[in-house]
């Protein structure tokens, strides 16, 4: 792949809007970065059959992608993929235009969300060919971003930008905000720590979290950067995510026991174990596409 000029992903595409790693980019215009990391070996370009723009978002230690795509006629719909093959995933009696796939486990358990036709989103999960819908809290809108290998859910769940962020554990299910502040919750890991992003008011401002599975919450700002969203957080207690540096410019960040490190790409999604991590970019052409980077 020659070098492109690289987008932040998700700022010109509205329907993201309540995706992973919109709250940090829609803050800002579109900003162009040109990056020389797509001719790297080890790098996978991911671009389903038909799609006009795709975004990818978790990947499990077994190399499995998760994430969602555009087709031609703008309904927007899951994926996952794994050694060339895509498979689409579209919960069944939603609306036709948006079903989002977040995270998958090692069991290739898949979570996301959904418009459903009373026009609030709803959170699903897809175990073994079976869709099953939860909400973690009834009457609004509900998001699952992720799920570890032991079935543990996180995401968010609210309306009009006034979200709390939930994990369920069990049987067990905590809603929670960072000071009381509108929360999103990300990833999850095998010990049930979560990572996320917060927006305090007057909402210019996004910072990240991480959330021991007591339940205490650190904010995580990447240093020196403008704004900081947490998308995933793996075994090792590794976080990835995105931050807008000085200039407003998008890279993708992991932060492992306190030592943050910087990355030539707009952000990256989810890490596995074996230091494999995902996400999406826009290329010159105007097109949105997701991606893999093997180490």
């Amino acid at each position: 792949m020659n070098t492109a000029n690289i987008t932040a992903s998700k700022t010109i595409h509205p329907v993201t809007a309540n995706s992973k790693v919109s709250a940090v980019l829609l803050l800002l215009p579109l900003f162009v970065v040109t990056m020389s990391w797509a001719q790297q070996p080890g790098f996978t370009k991911l671009n389903p059959p038909g799609s006009t723009y795709a975004f990818a978002f978790g990947i499990n230690d077994k190399g499995t992608v998760t994430g969602s795509f555009t087709d031609a006629k703008g309904v927007y719909k899951g994926f996952s993929y794994k050694a060339g093959k895509y498979t689409t995933i579209i919960f069944p009696g939603a609306s036709k235009t948006f079903t989002q796939a977040n995270g998958i486990n090692d069991s290739n358990t898949i979570v996301g969300d959904f418009i459903g036709k009373d026009q609030l989103t709803h959170g699903f999960v897809l175990s073994s060919g079976k869709f099953t819908r939860y909400d973690a809290q009834k009457g609004v809108s509900n998001w699952i971003s992720g799920i570890s290998k032991t079935g543990s859910l996180v995401g968010y769940a609210g309306n009009q930008g006034n979200n709390q962020g939930f994990v369920k554990v069990g049987k067990k299910v905590t809603l929670f905000t960072f000071q009381g502040n509108a929360t999103y919750a990300n990833g999850i890991n095998a010990a049930n720590a979560s990572v996320g992003y917060f927006i305090p008011p007057p909402f210019t401002a996004v910072h990240g979290f991480y959330r021991a599975a007591n339940g205490d919450l650190t904010q995580i700002d990447f240093p020196g950067s403008q704004a900081t969203d947490c998308l995933g957080i793996n075994d090792s207690n590794e976080i990835t995510g995105l931050y807008l540096d000085s200039q407003g410019v998008p890279h993708g960040f992991t932060r492992k026991n306190g030592e943050f490190h910087s990355y030539p790409v707009p952000d990256i999604g989810g890490m596995n174990k074996w230091g494999t991590y995902v996400g999406s970019y826009t290329a010159k052409n105007g097109k949105n596409y997701g991606y893999i980077v093997k180490p």
